[in-house]
C-alpha cells in the first residue's frame, strides 16, 4: 500500500504549519515516506554554513500504514521507536507531536 496523494497533501501542510514563516531559514519540519512508512523529521540549518550545507535532520515520529490505519512512534534513543497511539486519520495523530 503506498501512501495516497491525499495524504502526502495533507502531510505537506502539516509539516507548513509547525514553523512560523520567520523561522523557516533555521528550522523545518519535513517528511520522509519509505514504503507504508512516513518519517517526520525537524530539519535544521548549519550552526556554521561555511563549513557545509547540510541541514540536520532529527526524527520526531513516525507513521506506518496498517490495513484500516495508522500507526503513530515515537523515537526512543538512537535508531529506535516506540509505539504512541493508533487511529485512521494520521494528521490527527500527528496532532500529538510537540514541535
Amino acid at each position: 500500500m503506498a501512501v495516497p496523494e491525499e495524504i502526502r497533501t495533507r502531510l505537506s501542510r502539516w509539516c507548513a504549519a509547525r514553523i512560523p514563516a520567520a523561522e523557516r531559514e533555521q528550522r523545518q519540519i519535513a517528511y520522509t515516506i519509505h514504503g507504508d512508512d512516513v518519517t517526520i523529521l525537524e530539519r535544521r540549518a548549519p550552526a556554521y554554513p561555511e563549513l557545509g550545507a547540510a541541514w540536520s535532520a532529527t526524527p520526531m515520529a513516525r507513521l506506518r500504514r496498517r490495513t484500516g490505519g495508522w500507526l503513530l512512534d515515537r523515537p526512543v534513543g538512537t535508531g529506535h521507536w516506540q509505539h504512541d497511539a493508533d487511529g485512521s486519520d494520521p494528521i490527527e495523530l500527528l496532532d500529538r507531536v510537540t514541535v
